[in-house]
């Protein structure tokens, strides 16, 4: 039990210092369900799950790369607390700038998905 109570703790502190860009990425999501079907907590699962499943408006790299420009901040304070930056891009199959850039974007997407996925799982088991 004490474990679960520090995941949602840790799940809300994350969505509290980074509700923008964790709402924007919602909000892709709910999209993304509009246009093809499915429902909340299984997109997110399958997300978590499986590396293919796409979100839309970040799908190409040069989306990626524009939420990134909108999100500089949040997104490097992610990449930072995940320790991205202690890799080096090669190890990341990232040979240039823009690539890395994406390419971390991209991570830091998938962390605040698992953190909207923490989230979604906690506010069931309180129903």
């Amino acid at each position: 039990m004490k474990k679960f109570t520090k995941l949602v703790k840790e799940s809300n502190d994350f969505y509290e210092k980074f509700d923008n860009v964790s709402d924007d990425v919602k909000s892709m999501i709910e999209k993304t369900i509009d246009n093809s079907g499915g429902e909340y907590s299984m997109f997110l699962d399958k997300y978590v799950k499986d590396s293919d499943v796409k979100i839309e408006g970040l799908i190409n790299d040069s989306d990626v790369y524009d939420f990134y420009l909108k999100y500089t901040d949040d997104i490097d304070t992610i990449l930072n607390d995940i320790k991205f930056y202690d890799e080096t891009p090669s190890s990341k199959n990232a040979f240039g700038l823009y690539s890395y850039l994406v390419t971390g974007a991209s991570e830091a997407i998938s962390e605040i998905v698992k953190n909207l996925y923490e989230l979604d799982k906690s506010s069931e088991k309180e129903d």
